[in-house]
């Protein structure tokens, strides 16, 4: 199955949606704007962010003295998550002018939702897709809602599959069936065994909808390893500066990185091919071995393995794959040593 965020269609035989984010890295419109747009330019195809407006921080925190553990070039840090959450906060006006400006650029929009007002409002700005944060994936309400507006739908499966199981038969429930299964690790950043790479194969023999793969490590490389084991989206957080020492940055890419990103995908995508490649030879008769004779033969021999050279080209004489037809011929006729062996010499 396939599901067009955009213009650009995601699954099975379709170039790698590369979505970048800086959901938790920008600090202003103005810092948005520029790593949209250098997203943009790299060549990607959308860009994610979790859309929160003044006071969403608030209602999220019931209690405001939750912390997140992440990693920095410095070391360990520890930050509120209302304090995180508060810095994505922008106005309504304010997304939807980012909304204006991807459109503008030709990439697709995506953001996460986290109240019912907020699918209303981005629904009404007609962005592309909707992702259910890790959180929500059990918030059935919440998805039956973003599942109505009949957008592009990407669960975050760090759930369990009965709740990722549940979130997707509310959509078909809804006569959705845009949806995306998106591997996402955890950890910020994401520990080397944590990121758990065999579960894109997994989820791709388990359901029939295109399977992402969201990083949360520090550089590129595990991306490229989810393109070979069939991720169809990559998801990758960006930032202006990975040294600044708040949550997400220290495992983003900077922005001069992500043209070699994208060309990287691009290039695996490329040698990645075809397995049909398997059905037909790509070897050149130069490369083949023909029959020779070792020693001279008199007429009436008959032909044994020890008589027999194997020269190139593959086509100069009797080919070494019809070895087992050649034992016990007998010689026509005097064969002198060293003579590619053809069929008129034999009997």
């Amino acid at each position: 199955m396939k599901v067009k965020i955009g213009n650009k269609l995601v699954g099975e035989n379709e170039p790698c949606f590369i979505s970048f984010e800086p959901s938790a890295t920008f600090d202003n419109i103005r810092e948005a704007k520029l790593m949209i747009k250098k997203a943009a330019d790299a060549g990607c195809d959308g860009i994610k962010f979790q859309t929160f407006v003044p006071g969403d921080s608030e209602r999220m925190m019931g209690k405001k003295n939750i912390s997140v553990n992440f990693r920095t070039a410095s070391g360990q840090k520890q930050e509120l998550v209302y304090d995180a959450l508060k810095r994505r906060e922008l106005s309504e006006s304010g997304w939807g002018e980012l909304v204006k400006y991807a459109k503008k650029l030709k990439i697709g929009f995506i953001s996460a939702p986290y109240f019912p007002e907020t699918v209303n409002f981005l629904s009404d700005l007609k962005i592309d897709a909707l992702k259910v944060s890790k959180g929500d994936i059990n918030n059935v309400l919440l998805i039956d809602q973003m599942s109505k507006t009949k957008l592009p739908i990407i669960l975050d499966t760090r759930e369990k599959i009965f709740d990722i199981n549940t979130a997707i038969k509310i959509c078909e429930k809804n006569k959705n069936q845009n949806i995306i299964i998106m591997h996402c690790p955890s950890g910020y950043p994401a520990e080397d065994a944590g990121v758990h790479l065999s579960a894109i194969p997994a989820l791709r023999k388990k359901y029939c909808y295109p399977i992402a793969f969201a990083d949360h490590s520090p550089g590129d490389f595990m991306n490229y390893a989810a393109i070979g084991l069939g991720a169809k989206m990559l998801e990758k957080t960006i930032t202006t500066n990975k040294k600044i020492e708040r949550v997400e940055h220290f495992m983003s890419l900077e922005l001069d990185e992500l043209n070699t990103f994208v060309q990287n995908v691009r290039s695996i995508e490329k040698a990645i091919g075809d397995p049909k490649i398997l059905r037909k030879s790509r070897v050149e008769e130069n490369a083949r071995r023909s029959f020779a004779t070792r020693i001279d033969i008199t007429k009436g021999q008959i032909i044994t393995r020890e008589m027999l050279e194997f020269r190139r080209p593959g086509n100069a004489g009797i080919p070494c794959s019809d070895g087992f037809k050649i034992l016990n011929k007998r010689a026509r006729s005097d064969i002198k040593k060293g003579q590619f062996l053809q069929w008129k010499m034999l009997e």
